[in-house]
């Protein structure tokens, strides 16, 4: 079938998609081969290297891909009403990162209540994790992507055990860390066609750009360096100084794995709805020497444990419920199905597929 070749943002790649040509690291091995229909997997790598576009098929007659609709999802009126709020939050995170991106003063208490305003109408942090799986904006994908790292920053912070202070910077960091990106051409951030090489270096230098417009401001040295080093990586792949573990400052490394997990839960198509056991899968098989170890495993723990008790569908069909969370492998816990223990740890070709 006849196609065209098509240059797409990786925050537009939907499951289904299918590469026109090789996707190569930074280093230049090969990481996803032309042809590939994309996956959540396929999805995932391309966020944890930093691969900011690829090349896909864009066939004739158009292949449509459709978002998960509302009459698709129970949206409940709790949803219904965090939804409202978070549109008027994103609005204020617009206002404050673009006062800020102008060289305008900085507002902690304003920028910290920005999430902490939307935290506190819930009952439960897994009410959080239930939302973002149903939140999808791309449009101003910048401000809505900021404000929910700012939020899974928060909620990481708590459970790393850090004092209020500790989280309130974290927090703020998150808000921030794509700061950057307004000083970047909006033309070139938005592209829909083929990024150039030249383009390409512009994009990788927000984190320094955003490192810029704040390192003046009365902010405190773990902030900054958490906005300037949130794409580096465990084994000095990363970008802008190349640093290795014990180099990357702990803001930037916790930033990092809330910016993979809010951009692999934001990927839905008609025909997959995002489980976060996958997500978690994912983050074990694929994180090993990238993330730090010790804060990833705090996270996907804790997300597990969030989802303790809850019915669940499973690949097979069957449903049941999550009764116990293993702590070295949290994507495989055991589900009581009928009476019958379902062990997922033992189940190779078995996972949850749905939480119900």
């Amino acid at each position: 079938m006849n196609y065209a070749i098509k240059r797409i943002s990786i925050h537009n790649i939907q499951v289904g998609m299918a590469l026109a040509k090789d996707v190569v690291t930074h280093n230049g091995l090969l990481l996803i081969p032309a042809h590939t229909e994309m996956t959540q997997n396929h999805i995932f790598k391309l966020n944890l290297y930093q691969i900011l576009s690829v090349d896909i098929k864009d066939y004739s007659p158009k292949r449509t891909y459709f978002d998960l609709t509302d009459d698709q999802e129970a949206f409940t009126e709790k949803f219904n009403h965090f939804k409202y709020r978070y549109d008027l939050k994103k609005e204020e995170v617009v206002s404050q990162l673009n006062h800020i991106g102008n060289g305008g003063s900085v507002d902690m208490d304003a920028l910290f209540e920005l999430s902490h305003d939307l935290l506190k109408v819930l009952k439960t942090k897994s009410e959080l994790f239930n939302y973002l799986n149903h939140l999808r904006s791309m449009d101003e994908y910048t401000y809505s992507h900021s404000l929910n790292v700012s939020m899974l920053c928060y909620i990481f912070g708590q459970w790393l055990g850090f004092h209020h202070e500790k989280i309130r910077e974290l927090t703020i960091a998150g808000l921030l860390h794509d700061i950057g990106k307004l000083s970047i051409d909006q033309a070139i951030i938005n592209k829909p066609g083929k990024l150039t090489d030249h383009e390409f270096s512009i994009i990788k230098k927000h984190s320094e750009l955003g490192y810029h417009i704040i390192q003046h401001l009365p902010l405190s040295e773990s902030i900054k360096l958490g906005i300037l080093m949130h794409h580096e990586k465990s084994d000095g792949s990363g970008y802008p100084l190349g640093l290795q573990d014990k180099q990357i400052h702990p803001f930037a490394k916790i930033i990092t794995i809330a910016d993979i997990y809010d951009a692999m839960t934001s990927v839905r198509s008609y025909h997959e709805k995002t489980s976060p056991f996958k997500v978690i899968r994912l983050f074990e098989q694929e994180s090993y020497g990238l993330l730090d170890t010790e804060y990833l495993f705090v996270f996907l723990e804790h997300i597990a444990y969030n989802y303790l008790h809850r019915r669940v569908r499973l690949t097979n069909g069957k449903e049941g419920t999550i009764i116990f969370i293993h702590p070295s492998i949290p994507s495989k816990p055991i589900i009581n199905v009928d009476s019958d223990i379902i062990d997922l740890k033992d189940q190779d070709n078995l996972e949850i597929e749905e939480i119900m």
